[in-house]
């Protein structure tokens, strides 16, 4: 007997309710029917990389600055690069590397609030055009190099 394939749940991802007047940049996912608070890095098909305020505490990372940060990439840059360039940036990576996670997409039901998108895994393909040798007999000067 062949097994049924699980049908995955389709993501609902929402915008923050009007009443909400908190950080604009702060996003909650509901992961395995768990509310997490976090601050989406980026988002693919298959997985949701963000920074989980829930953990600076028990990591023993300044929350006031996770946030003070983002809201400035939020402000500046959020549709330049994702915010784990601006911790970088302002050499804070190793700091905040404890509160970044990886979410499976097949496990978050709902996103409340902004979801930020960066093509990364895209890989350009460059076109050169192959090296042409000179054919024996040609007589090359300096004039005849434009």
């Amino acid at each position: 007997m062949r097994k049924k394939r699980k049908q995955s749940v389709p993501l609902i991802i929402e915008e923050h309710p009007k009443e909400y007047d908190g950080y604009p940049f702060i996003t909650l996912i509901q992961y395995r029917q768990e509310h997490i608070l976090s601050i989406i890095d980026n988002y693919c098909d298959k997985e949701i990389r963000a920074f989980v305020l829930d953990m600076c505490a028990p990591a023993g990372i300044n929350e006031e600055l996770v946030i003070s940060i983002a809201g400035d990439w939020y402000s500046n840059h959020k549709h330049d690069y994702p915010l784990s360039f601006e911790f970088s940036r302002r050499d804070v990576s190793s700091i905040v590397s404890p509160i970044y996670k990886k979410f499976n997409i097949d496990y978050v039901s709902r996103i409340i609030g902004p979801v930020y998108s960066f093509p990364m895994n895209t890989v350009e393909k460059i076109k050169r055009k192959r090296k042409k040798n000179i054919p024996v007999g040609v007589k090359i000067t300096k004039n005849s190099i434009g």
